[in-house]
């Protein structure tokens, strides 16, 4: 993992505008050390010494536990512009496993740099625990379809998750968009074995629901069915994860 010079915020933007938060946080900190990982690379492990935030610039980064049996289980997945706690001055250990699911770019954001009394400062402070809230959110989401839902269900909820995300940031062209995750680790984020994981897609696919037209790449071609497989209306689906979004 090496810091990248301020330099390599020109290129390979995210999306189609920076994120407010990003944004912001360029304007208050002008100069960062930007880090990059490549794909399949642990930047943390559970319980590793981390009193930072990650703000992810690119890429795809999966957050996970592991059992003593070396079972894993994915709780959130980190999109470009978002941002997440690691661990915290008073609590500095990270509880839990940040892995990068793509070749990724991003900012640790380290004690003292978003604090002082200047407004911008107190208005990152704002944007920071907003994009909490909707970390929780995203998890008690997923942990109520890992708890109660069908597999259907679990991979048609991940799926609109991802796509609204990415939508939100000029990520998707229609209703397709870049999807670095393996099967496996699809599984590990919904719960599931490959094999079950294998099986619902090819239904999804074989349904007309979903294809693939290039890879990496899915197309949600039926997103009224994916949907109705999740339970979700999708705009109040977007209103909860996205839209509460600061203009």
């Amino acid at each position: 993992m090496a810091p990248e010079p301020r330099a390599g915020l020109l290129h390979g933007p995210v999306g189609r505008h920076v994120p407010t938060l990003i944004d912001l946080f360029l304007r208050v900190q002008p100069h960062p050390q930007i880090h990059t990982a490549r794909r399949g690379k642990a930047v943390i492990r559970e319980d590793d010494f981390a009193d930072h935030a990650m703000l992810l610039l690119e890429g795809w980064v999966a957050f996970s536990k592991m059992l003593p049996d070396g079972e894993s289980q994915i709780i959130d997945i980190l999109l470009p512009g978002d941002f997440a706690l690691i661990g915290a001055a008073n609590a500095p250990l990270a509880a839990f496993s940040v892995e990068t699911l793509s070749d990724a770019r991003f900012i640790n954001i380290g004690p003292g740099q978003v604090n002082g009394p200047e407004p911008e400062m107190a208005r990152l402070r704002e944007l920071m625990a907003a994009e909490i809230v909707r970390m929780q959110s995203r998890t008690s989401e997923l942990l109520l379809r890992v708890g109660k839902g069908s597999a259907a269900n679990r991979i048609a909820y991940a799926l609109l998750e991802f796509f609204v995300r990415l939508e939100a940031v000029g990520m998707t062209s229609g209703t397709r968009f870049a999807f670095p995750m393996t099967q496996h680790k699809l599984g590990e984020f919904t719960g599931m074995s490959n094999v079950h994981v294998n099986r619902t897609l090819r239904r999804f696919e074989r349904e007309g629901i979903v294809a693939y037209p290039a890879p990496p790449e899915i197309d949600l071609c039926d997103i009224d069915a994916l949907c109705a497989l999740a339970g979700l209306d999708l705009a109040s689906f977007r209103n909860e994860i996205i839209a509460r979004r600061a203009p």
